[in-house]
């Protein structure tokens, strides 16, 4: 007789299950019960009708793509692979995704919509814009008038971010007329360059939220030049506008969170600031004080030494003037000694002088032609020259010169 082990029968089902394209890839309808989100994400619940039961588990990759929360109690269309988990030997639903059963047509659209957008790119993280803005100053909102929603933006901006400016676009948030009137008030928004842009909605069922869904307005958020963050229902509800949108916030409070500072916190770190920046200037100052007191002492120093440098200059100008002075005086002296020496010369060869001028004016007068011919004696005097001897005359024409006058003679033979 063949034996096996639990094991091995337990392998071999899951591999039948697996392999059987009858039992993978199925659409079971059925009530939610026993419904349970682990903290890792997973979901696990059982799926039931009046006649059986299954246990079903869906994993966080794919509960993450829920457009809602399910619940105990819920009818829905699960599309799942059959197959045993090998521990206990358990069969179950290894569920993908989640329809209610009262969407119907409408979550097809969904679906169909998304897929068509995610083709098209829209949701592309690469088109996101990045959100680089610290304190933002300006802001509009898009939310239903006077709707919990608008109250919770507002208390929230109060509470974290009251020095920015908030623009409210009141928009209609369900029924036929919604999209069309969100685009508008888009359009208008992203035409004021402010910061970012709030689209919001507080929670609502599936067929509430639809409006979010619609095509033309994923295409006009996809082109807004200004930063969208989408606060719309609950954290487990998921719209079209969402995956486009550059920021997805669970609810329309987070999406206040998600692009503005706690006002509180900055305070904080302002006194942070104000206190780094005190002891930053009280150690400059300190250091500086240091510094100005190195430069003192440096200071006084070479006052000490100028003014020992001022003395000694004084001291030398001092002698230097004595010694002027003492040279002066002595060059003074010698000038004298020279000025009587020179003036006992000066006088002495005058008095020399003057006798060697009396001499020779004596000599001079004695040897005067007319003191000679004053004492009787002539001169005889031809072509203006005196003729000293006979000899010397040349015609017999020639003048004798008295004393007292001149008269012209002729030589006689």
């Amino acid at each position: 007789m063949q034996q096996v082990t639990v094991s091995s029968l337990v392998r071999y089902l899951k591999n039948s299950l697996d392999q059987d394209h009858n039992l993978q890839k199925i659409y079971v309808s059925g009530e939610i019960s026993n419904y349970h989100r682990h903290f890792s994400g997973h979901l696990y619940f059982t799926l039931k009708d009046e006649y059986a039961a299954i246990s079903c588990v869906m994993f966080k990759s794919a509960a993450s793509t829920l457009g809602f929360e399910p619940k105990t109690g819920d009818k829905v269309i699960v599309y799942a692979n059959v197959s045993i988990f090998e521990s206990s030997g358990q069969l179950q639903l290894y569920v993908l995704k989640i329809t209610p059963q009262g969407y119907g047509d409408l979550y097809a659209r969904y679906e169909a919509l998304k897929k068509k957008l995610s083709e098209e790119g829209k949701f592309d993280l690469g088109h996101k814009k990045e959100y680089t803005i610290t304190y933002p100053e300006r802001i509009a909102i898009l939310v239903g008038d006077h709707s919990a929603a608008m109250s919770d933006i507002r208390r929230s901006f109060e509470r974290r971010w009251p020095l920015c400016q908030t623009d409210y676009y009141p928009v209609l948030v369900q029924g036929n007329d919604a999209a069309k009137d969100i685009i508008e008030k888009l359009k208008d928004a992203d035409e004021k360059d402010y910061d970012a842009i709030i689209l919001a909605r507080g929670g609502g069922s599936f067929e509430d939220l639809f409006c979010f869904n619609d095509e033309a307005l994923v295409n006009c958020i996809y082109g807004l030049r200004t930063f969208i963050v989408t606060g719309i229902g609950h954290e487990q509800d998921f719209t079209l506008c969402d995956f486009v949108a550059d920021l997805r916030a669970a609810t329309p409070t987070a999406a206040v969170e998600l692009i503005t500072p706690d006002i509180t916190e900055v305070s904080k770190l302002i006194d942070e600031y104000e206190s780094d920046l005190k002891q930053i200037m009280y150690d400059l100052c300190a250091k500086k004080r240091m510094e100005f007191d190195y430069l003192t002492a440096r200071l006084f120093h070479y006052q000490e030494r100028l003014s020992s440098i001022n003395e000694r200059i004084d001291a030398a100008v001092t002698l230097i003037r004595t010694s002027i002075q003492h040279k002066i005086a002595r060059y003074e002296e010698r000038v004298d000694h020279y000025d009587d020496s020179m003036s006992l010369n000066l006088d002495l060869k005058l008095n020399n002088a003057r006798l060697l001028y009396k001499r020779l004016n004596t000599l001079l007068e004695a040897y005067n032609a007319e003191n000679v011919l004053k004492r009787g004696y002539s001169l005889i005097v031809q072509e203006d020259r005196v003729v000293k001897r006979k000899a010397d005359l040349k015609k017999d024409v020639f003048q004798v010169r008295f004393a007292d006058g001149m008269i012209d003679a002729v030589e006689r033979n």
